[in-house]
C-alpha cells in the first residue's frame, strides 16, 4: 500500500510545533503534527505564563528580540483576548542594587518606545506614599517603586488554541503519536509512527523538529538532519506558595544576587502566588523535569528578602505545587544559563525537493512569528506557499473581545453557576457555545462530575480538545488540579477512566 504523503509532517506538540502546523495549513499545504505525549505536556505548560517582551534582554542587548516580543504581545491581545490579560509589575529597587532607579527608568523608556500603540499604560515610579503602603514588601533601604505592564497567559490552554485553529484549517493534529522513525526518500522522508502500539506509515516532503527539549532525540531519528549545534538544555522551575492577607493584587519583578530576575505573580483568580524562575543547567531525560531541593530553598529564599509576611517567615514547607521546564537553547560561546540567548535558531537541509528543518530555542510570545520565519526558510529547499497570513487573525476562541465574551458568558444557562461561566469564558473563549449546547442537548450532560465541574466539559475535553487522561483535563485543559480537592480529582479520574478508552 501506498503510505498517506504530506506536505510537512511537524514532530512535536508545544506552541512552536502547534504554530508552524497553523500557519502551513492556512497556506493550503497539507500538514501533520504527531505529538509523543498530550499538547504542551512539557516546557509548553511549564513555564513563566508570562507574553513579555522579555525587560532584562535589554541589557543583554537583545534589542532585536525585545521589540519582536512586544510586538508579539500586542498581536496575542487582540487575537486571545480571552487567554491573554495586562497584568501591572513593580519593581522594587534597593540601594544595594548595582542597578540604580535611573538606568532601570531608562530601560523602562525603550520597553515603552517598542511597545507604543499597544493600549497599554505607560511605566512610570509609585509615589513615596504608595510605595511605603505595599502589604508585606520590606521597606528597609528602598530607594524607589518603579512600575510597568506585561501580560500573563494560560500557556497550556493557548498551545492547544493554536493546534486546535491548525485543526480547523485542515491540518492532521495527533496527540500521543510518538515519531519512531526518520528514512530519507528521493524526494522527502518516510516517517513510521508509534499510535499506542500500532505503527503507521507516512511520507512528508518536508519535515520540522519542533520537539523543543527532545529536538536532538529527534535529529538522530535519521541520518538527514541538519548538522547538530551546539545545545544547551536549561531547566527553569517555579513554586507556588498560597496568597496572604491582604491579597497581591499586583506581580513583582525582582533583582536578585547577579543577573537573575524573579517573577512574583498573582496566579488563579489572586488564590496563589508563582515565584519563578530558575536558570539551571539540566542533566538526563527533559521529561522527568522536576524543581530540585535546590531550586526551591532558592526560590524561597529570594521571595523572603524582598517580602515579609506577618508572624513568620516562608520555608519550603509553604509550598503547594511546583512546575519544572526545560529549554532547548542554541548555546554558541555563552555558557553561563541565564545569559545564553532566547532568540530561536533555526537549522535546514535538503533532501532531493523536500527538506528537514530543526527549531532550537525560541518563546511562548514569539511563536506566531517563528513560525512565519520557519516557512519562509524552506522556501529555497522547494516549499512553494502562499504568503503569510497569521498576523491580526484571532485564534481558536478568539473572536471576541473579553468584555463582550463575559457579558455573554453570563447570559449561559441559570443551572451553571456564575463562577463556572465565567471560568469556561476564559478557557473557551467564543467557543464557549459549544460547551452550553451539549447541554442543551443531552439532559445528561447537566451531571456535576466534581463541584463546578459538568460532564458537558468533560466530554468537550475529551471529544474536541483529545483529553484522555485526569491529567490532561486537571493540569492543562483547566487549572482545576488546585483548585479542587481530593474527592473532586479522584471524581474526574474515575469519569476519564469509565469514558476513555
Amino acid at each position: 500500500m501506498t503510505a498517506e504523503t504530506f506536505d510537512i509532517l511537524v514532530v512535536g506538540g508545544g506552541i512552536h510545533g502547534a504554530a508552524v502546523a497553523r500557519d502551513a495549513a492556512g497556506r493550503g499545504l497539507k500538514v501533520l503534527l504527531a505529538e509523543k505525549g498530550d499538547y504542551a505536556c512539557a516546557t509548553s505548560s511549564a513555564s513563566s505564563k508570562l507574553i513579555h517582551g522579555g525587560l532584562r534582554y535589554l541589557e543583554q542587548g537583545e534589542l532585536g528580540l525585545v521589540r519582536e516580543s512586544l510586538t508579539e504581545r500586542a498581536e496575542l491581545l487582540k487575537t486571545a483576548p480571552h487567554l491573554v490579560t495586562p497584568l501591572r509589575f513593580l519593581l522594587p529597587v534597593y540601594r544595594w542594587q548595582k542597578r540604580s532607579p535611573w538606568s532601570l527608568r531608562a530601560g523602562l523608556g525603550l520597553y515603552d518606545l517598542f511597545s507604543r500603540g499597544d493600549g497599554l499604560p505607560a511605566s512610570g515610579r509609585l509615589p513615596r506614599t504608595e510605595a511605603a503602603a505595599l502589604p508585606r514588601l520590606r521597606q528597609e533601604n528602598l530607594s524607589a517603586v518603579l512600575h510597568y505592564h506585561d501580560c500573563r497567559a494560560d500557556d497550556a490552554r493557548l498551545t492547544l488554541s493554536v493546534a486546535l485553529d491548525a485543526r480547523t484549517r485542515g491540518a492532521d493534529i495527533l496527540n500521543r503519536r510518538a515519531v519512531t522513525a526518520i528514512t530519507p526518500l528521493e524526494n522527502g522522508y518516510a516517517v513510521e509512527l508509534d499510535e499506542r502500539g500500532r505503527k503507521r506509515s507516512v511520507e512528508a516532503r518536508f519535515v520540522i523538529n519542533a520537539a523543543g527539549p527532545f529536538v536532538a532525540q529527534v535529529d538522530r531519528l535519521t541520518s538527514a538532519a541538519p548538522e547538530p549545534q551546539h545545545l544547551e538544555l536549561v531547566r527553569g522551575s517555579h513554586i507556588v506558595l498560597p496568597m496572604p492577607d491582604p491579597p497581591a493584587l499586583d506581580a513583582y519583578t525582582l533583582q536578585d544576587e547577579g543577573e537573575r530576575i524573579v517573577f512574583v505573580m498573582p496566579w488563579l483568580d489572586g488564590r496563589f502566588l508563582v515565584v519563578g524562575t530558575t536558570d539551571v543547567p539540566h542533566e538526563g531525560d527533559p521529561g522527568t523535569a522536576h524543581c530540585s531541593f535546590e531550586e526551591k530553598s532558592y526560590l524561597v529564599h529570594a521571595y523572603n528578602r524582598y517580602f515579609a509576611n506577618p508572624g513568620r517567615t516562608v520555608t519550603e514547607r509553604d509550598i503547594v505545587f511546583t512546575w519544572s521546564g526545560v529549554r532547548a537553547l542554541h548555546g554558541g560561546t555563552e555558557t553561563k544559563p541565564s545569559r545564553i540567548s532566547r532568540s530561536p535558531s533555526l537549522a535546514a537541509c535538503a533532501q532531493g525537493n523536500g527538506g528537514f528543518l530543526t527549531i532550537y530555542g525560541g518563546k511562548l510570545t514569539t511563536h506566531r512569528a517563528l513560525a512565519e520565519d520557519a516557512l519562509l526558510m524552506l522556501g529555497p529547499f522547494g516549499l512553494e506557499t502562499s504568503g503569510a497570513w497569521t498576523k491580526n487573525v484571532p485564534l481558536y476562541g478568539g473572536g471576541m473581545p473579553r468584555p463582550t465574551l463575559l457579558a455573554h458568558a453570563e447570559k449561559g444557562p441559570a443551572s451553571v453557576p456564575p463562577d463556572t461561566r465565567q471560568r469556561w469564558a476564559l478557557t473557551y473563549g467564543d467557543r464557549i457555545d459549544d460547551v452550553f449546547a451539549r447541554l442543551d442537548a443531552n439532559a445528561a450532560a447537566a451531571e456535576a462530575v466534581a463541584p463546578g465541574v459538568f460532564r458537558a466539559e468533560l466530554e468537550h475535553a475529551a471529544e474536541v480538545e483529545d483529553a484522555m487522561t485526569a491529567e490532561d483535563f486537571l493540569l492543562r485543559r483547566t487549572k482545576l488540579h488546585l483548585l479542587l480537592d481530593q474527592n473532586g480529582r479522584d471524581a474526574i479520574a474515575e469519569w476519564f477512566a469509565k469514558n476513555i478508552q
